[in-house]
């Protein structure tokens, strides 16, 4: 593993049963697993930056 892969595991710890519902909802509609999982991380970083 190299620094930006365990980063992106970080993150996944980090997800809320919210994320993960969204996630699947993502899949069940056809979204691939890596742009669904960008999707929500890229989601989830703006929300932190709105809320500083």
């Amino acid at each position: 593993m190299n620094g930006a892969d365990e980063a992106f595991l970080s993150a996944l710890d980090q997800w809320t049963p919210e994320d993960w519902q969204e996630y699947r909802r993502r899949i069940e509609d056809g979204e691939g697993s890596v742009r669904s999982m960008d999707a929500i991380t890229r989601r989830r970083t703006r929300e932190s930056e709105t809320s500083r």
